[in-house]
């Protein structure tokens, strides 16, 4: 879901090349996450260096951050995602819960596991995935070692753990940041291999790699749920910028 290889100097983190740096800024931006939270940047490869070495998640004040969310105004009709059926995300008020709490029970080690594991997944459903996302020519035995990888897994977490932490107060925005970012891997893919039964593949390695805490019965359903209103919304943003373009292409003028 993005293209270029990174590298770092001296290996504590992964810089991405320009194009891939502004897309990551995007995506945050999206989510009005402009005071990024200790958990935010620590699933962010660029900036692990720089992480204290106590984990998040050890603590109330770290597991539960004052500046997590940003209020929403209150005034003016609410979407129906706030109703008793959840209609937009599928998701109820108590799964939205469930899932931040099960969420920062898990460490970011179990994240970046949770994270790497789903490209991994993804990558071996298909070997045309392999060159979607020009991973073709790196050997198996040294695909988790790629730095690419890394970073594209990292991305994975990063954007989880923003819609985690703005399903319950900022829902139009997180539902908006989906979109934008699925509107964004029009021009981040090689769509000459892309297929449309990848939308499928997605979601199924998404549901198939929860994190740790999401694996009884109830926790898995709720996991499931969010996934499919991850994916639903970047497959609406995706088809949105298709059709854009092919509006574009066909309203410009012939010349002779």
């Amino acid at each position: 879901m993005g293209h270029g290889h990174s590298s770092s100097s001296n290996g504590s983190s992964l810089v991405g090349n320009p194009h891939e740096e502004k897309t990551k800024e995007k995506v945050e931006k999206l989510f009005r996450q402009n005071n990024r939270t200790n958990r935010s940047r620590s699933l962010d490869n660029r900036t692990q260096e720089k992480l204290p070495n106590r984990p998040v998640g050890s603590s109330h004040s770290a597991r539960f951050p004052k500046t997590r969310h940003i209020p929403v105004p209150t005034q003016g009709p609410r979407k129906s995602e706030d109703g008793p059926n959840g209609s937009i995300s599928g998701l109820t008020r108590d799964d939205k819960r469930v899932i931040e709490t099960c969420w920062f029970k898990c460490s970011q080690k179990q994240l970046r596991k949770c994270s790497c594991d789903m490209f991994w997944d993804i990558l071996h459903t298909d070997e045309e995935i392999l060159r979607l996302f020009r991973l073709d020519h790196v050997a198996p035995n040294r695909l988790k070692e790629n730095d690419y990888f890394k970073s594209h897994a990292a991305n994975l977490a990063l954007v989880l753990n923003l819609v985690v932490t703005n399903l319950q107060d900022n829902f139009e925005q997180a539902q908006d940041a989906l979109q934008a970012l699925g509107y964004q891997h029009l021009h981040l893919i090689d769509r000459t291999h892309f297929q449309s039964m990848y939308w499928d593949i997605f979601t199924d390695c998404f549901e198939r790699n929860p994190p740790p805490s999401f694996k009884k019965g109830a926790e898995r359903e709720v996991w499931s749920r969010m996934i499919l209103f991850i994916m639903g919304q970047m497959k609406t943003g995706y088809q949105r910028a298709i059709q854009e373009e092919k509006c574009e292409r066909l309203s410009v003028p012939i010349l002779m």
